[in-house]
């Protein structure tokens, strides 16, 4: 079976091409110069370019004692298992890694290139058949779990355990991709992160802001509570296996065990003052007291450090911010992404980290864009035989760049219509309502964000262009084509959203989950409002019959829901037709499908894509139409860029 890397649909193995989108199942363009190149192949042979899917293999021996070195590892013809999928990678000095350097004798690190990239590794197999095994995993002990015969069944290395156990803790450990025994050697495959800078590289930067060194001080406390209670401490004392993914989250190379003795949390905090004041860095005097206080004890936990962080990021005024980050510059494309939620939610875990302490208080600072992604599909479904809905997407950019960083200003107007069925030119009246309401802003729109009047003004003109065509064509009762119609506009982190209709908006966010910001306009929902029961308003005839759509009347019967809210923290805002909305789907499964898309490493279009192919399963009766956008922001530095 191949699973397509852009449709994720399932095909043949003899397939060459994907039965769904029609990709390539066997080769891609070079992304550096465009020529073609086997999937199998690590290298573009045209330019050089690294084109494989490269993987980090640790192998240990079982017994105590043995230390694997490549010399001794047996391969088949240049591949590290006997399927012969996993080749070993030559493309550098980095092919192969020896522990030692960071203190793990026992295990061997090297490269590979998958071969076989589209096909689901042997681990993704089994671990899909043994649920109930997993559902447990993380709260056992790893004596218990290599005792449980339907662990031994798996045939899985212990090395395993540990990443599988700590899978909740995302991007900040690395994905287990497959895993064997063979003999009493163990392989573990984890997904590679030489693309990744690391901390150390990242602290040579001149002057970063003291938010951001901040953030990073909390992220490595946070993660030392986690880790070092489960003995992999070691992974946080290890420099070079700390690295800075796209979201600006620490992220860890590998997992290692703690030695015996283990490092102490005292000398713990030590090495995380020295890692931080390291020139060019300096910290803050506050801020180092607070180290200095953990390092004496004279803090009665860990947490109350982190507390105390909290608090003194909370009572910096923009002044101090100032004084203390003069030159904010950026590390890479995007290195300055805070996530203020980590000051006061320890990383998600099936862990037990409570120590009854009090709850960290969120530091509250003003926010500011520095990244914005959008998408946008439609689709007829399986049983219509032509597509009604239609969406429209424009999105203006403005970066600037100077001595003091970089700065995004960006605008933008999403709408979704999903033209009334059984109307007659359902499709003429979306298009015409998506196309009114993206001219107006268009003209309209200055420098200031848009009123809710304005918003309102707009509205109106939509549904008076529909209910024009349908006066000039004499249309009457079910004859009369119409409209529903959600809308979001975007400036910086700023949104307004408006509906008419059934059509929805929904927001996801790590903290709040996913939230429904609009309320469909039917007959149900009206009675809900009015004080009935939802059990009774949805047993009546006509439940989801719209009372509010653009175009059947004229502007007296149109009153549109229109709010305003700030993004305070990474969102992903979705716009919908009600093909994809229905039967509670996103609420059944968001977590599965919206969620990881809040990633900056997830592309939107095939997050986007997957979620229409697995909506049209799950629903399919009616057209389908989606709009996602992916807002991300961090604390506002005060620096003039404007």
């Amino acid at each position: 079976m191949l699973i397509c890397s852009q449709c994720h649909s399932e095909n043949p193995n003899r397939n060459h091409f994907c039965q769904k989108c029609g990709i390539s199942l066997i080769n891609r363009p070079c992304p550096e110069c465009g020529a073609t190149v086997l999937l199998s192949d690590p290298f573009c042979l045209e330019c050089g370019t690294v084109t494989g899917k490269i993987l980090t293999v640790l192998i240990q021996d079982s017994q105590l004692g043995e230390e694997i070195t490549l010399e001794k590892l047996e391969l088949y013809d240049g591949h590290i298992d006997v399927g012969q999928r996993y080749k070993l990678f030559q493309a550098s000095e980095t092919s192969a890694i020896s522990s030692k350097a960071v203190q793990d004798p026992s295990t061997l690190m090297i490269k590979v290139v998958d071969c076989q990239p589209l096909q689901p590794s042997i681990l993704k197999v089994l671990l899909s058949q043994a649920s109930d095994l997993m559902t447990g995993l993380p709260t056992r002990e790893v004596s218990d779990i290599l005792d449980d015969p339907a662990w031994q069944n798996l045939g899985l290395p212990s090395l395993a355990i540990a990443y599988l156990q700590l899978e909740s803790l995302g991007s900040k450990i690395p994905e287990v991709y497959d895993a064997w025994c063979e003999g009493s050697s163990e392989f573990i495959l984890l997904g590679d992160r030489q693309a990744l800078v690391p901390l150390e590289a990242a602290l040579e930067e001149e002057a970063l802001p003291v938010l951001q060194l901040i953030f990073w001080i909390n992220q490595n406390l946070l993660l030392w509570q986690t880790l070092s209670r489960v003995h992999l401490g070691q992974s946080l004392t290890t420099a070079k296996n700390i690295c800075i993914d796209e979201d600006q989250n620490l992220a860890l190379v590998r997992l290692y065990p703690d030695l015996d003795p283990p490092v102490s949390q005292t000398e713990f905090v030590q090495q995380l003052k020295e890692r931080f004041t390291a020139p060019p860095q300096e910290l803050p005097a506050g801020l180092g007291e607070i180290l200095d206080r953990l390092l004496d004890s004279n803090l009665d936990s860990l947490e109350s450090g982190m507390l105390e962080i909290a608090k003194f990021v909370e009572h910096l005024d923009s002044e101090t911010l100032q004084e203390l980050s003069p030159d904010f510059e950026t590390i890479g494309e995007d290195l300055a992404q805070l996530d203020v939620d980590a000051f006061n939610t320890a990383p998600d875990t099936n862990f037990d980290l409570s120590d009854d302490g009090d709850e960290l208080p969120t530091a509250v600072l003003p926010m500011q864009l520095i990244s914005l992604n959008d998408a946008g599909y439609t689709d007829r479904g399986t049983k219509r035989n032509h597509n009604e809905d239609y969406f429209g997407v424009d999105t203006q950019f403005e970066i600037q760049r100077n001595n003091h960083g970089k700065a995004i200003r960006a605008r933008g107007v999403y709408v979704v219509c999903d033209g009334m069925g059984g109307h007659a030119a359902g499709e003429v009246a979306s298009e015409l309502a998506v196309k009114t309401l993206q001219t107006f802003f268009k003209t309209s729109w200055q420098d200031r964000f848009p009123t809710t009047t304005q918003i309102s003004e707009a509205i109106t003109l939509a549904n008076q262009a529909i209910y024009e065509i349908n006066q000039s064509n004499a249309s009457s009762g079910s004859g009369r084509m119409g409209t529903t119609m959600v809308m979001v506009l975007l400036q910086d982190n700023k949104l307004a959203i408006a509906h008419v209709g059934d059509s929805r908006i929904y927001r996801v966010t790590r903290k709040g989950g996913l939230q429904q910001l609009t309320i469909d306009h039917e007959v149900g929902q009206q009675a809900i409002q009015n004080g009935l029961d939802p059990s009774i308003a949805y047993a009546r005839p006509y439940a989801y019959q719209l009372t509010q759509a653009l175009g059947p009347h004229d502007h007296n019967y149109i009153q549109p829901d229109i709010g305003l809210l700030d993004i305070e923290e990474d969102s992903l805002i979705f716009l919908c037709s009600d093909g994809i909305s229905d039967n509670d789907f996103l609420e059944e499964h968001w977590e599965k499908i919206l969620l990881p898309l809040i990633s900056s490493s997830q592309d939107l279009d095939r997050g986007l894509r997957k979620l229409m192919e697995f909506a049209n399963e799950y629903n399919g009766h009616d057209n389908l139409t989606g709009v996602l956008i992916r807002i991300k922001v961090r604390p506002q530095i005060p620096i003039d860029v404007w």
